[in-house]
């Protein structure tokens, strides 16, 4: 009886062992997939910067918009440029948020208020707080804005046609101390010589720049040049519409189907598009009688007797 209840014990102690190594050993895996997820995520995030082009976007919105031109100096730019901007990166904002119906409309105009101050944050995180914005209306080649001195904003005539380009970074590097950020420019359904909407607009950047950022204070980036890109658009992004056909070829498969559907008619008259004369149409004359001696063969001969 000893012997056989010291075995059993043996036997349960044993199981016991088993099941605790069965547990680690699914605890052991477990945390093996774990800390690979957990690496996977860790290469993903920092292959993925995508949070940080969107960011740039939103930054140099208003500039690309109006194809500002390139300059090695934020000094150089009139002021009306970084404003206006301002103004209309911060409404693409407020699209992008879904709280452009919150501003304020002017009764009159129905045109938008945008807060002076807005203009100014957003200014200031392109430009950097050294940069000095004079308050007041001002008028730019494609609208007039007027400065409400007493709600201290901006009347903005929204409209959906403003605009030449949209943004697309293509790429952030870092170099010489300054950081780089090349955007494509992609043409608006409104951009072409005519003003007029073109359905027939390339959905790829047709140009790039590049932005330069140098650091201010806050080790925050500021916007300090803007210039051409080494980067060329490719030869499909540049979309050229399907040619057109003429208007006498349009007319003349128009004239061919309807003559195809219709019955054919002799018509009593036309006229000539020349000189607008009336001419009788040629009568159809019967095909003259061949003579049936001119029809006889030249070698027939007479008759020969039957033997």
């Amino acid at each position: 009886m000893a012997n056989s209840r010291e075995e059993q014990l043996r036997n349960n102690r044993r199981l016991a062992r088993q099941i605790t190594g069965a547990i680690a050993l699914v605890l052991v895996i477990i945390g093996l997939f774990t800390v690979l997820n957990w690496m996977v995520a860790a290469v993903r995030a920092a292959l993925d910067d995508s949070d940080r082009r969107a960011m740039y976007e939103d930054r140099v919105y208003g500039l690309v918009m109006f194809d500002v031109p390139p300059f090695s100096d934020v000094s150089q730019v009139d002021e009306t440029v970084f404003r206006q901007a301002a103004i209309w990166g911060t409404v693409y904002k407020a699209q992008s948020n879904g709280t452009l119906n919150d501003y304020e409309r002017d009764e009159q105009t129905g045109s938008l208020i945008l807060p002076q101050l807005e203009i100014d944050t957003y200014l200031t995180n392109l430009l950097g707080p050294d940069y000095q914005l004079t308050e007041g209306s001002f008028e730019t080649e494609e609208f007039v804005y007027t400065y409400d001195e007493a709600r201290q904003g901006y009347l903005v005539p929204v409209t959906g046609a403003v605009g030449l380009y949209t943004p697309e970074v293509e790429r952030i590097w870092n170099e010489g101390g300054h950081t780089y950020v090349t955007v494509g420019y992609i043409p608006t359904l409104n951009n072409n010589t005519s003003g007029e909407l073109s359905l027939t607009a390339p959905t790829e950047p047709t140009k790039y720049m590049d932005f330069v950022f140098t650091r201010g204070e806050n080790r925050q980036w500021y916007l300090s040049a803007l210039q051409e890109s080494e980067m060329q658009p490719e030869a499909a992004a540049t979309a050229t519409p399907a040619p057109s056909t003429g208007v006498e070829d349009s007319q003349a498969i128009v004239e061919n189907s309807l003559s195809t559907a219709a019955p054919t008619a002799i018509p009593e008259e036309t006229v000539s598009e020349e000189n607008g004369e009336t001419t009788a149409p040629p009568e159809e004359t019967a095909p003259p009688e061949q003579d049936a001696e001119s029809t006889a063969p030249e070698d027939a001969g007479e008759p020969q007797p039957e033997e």
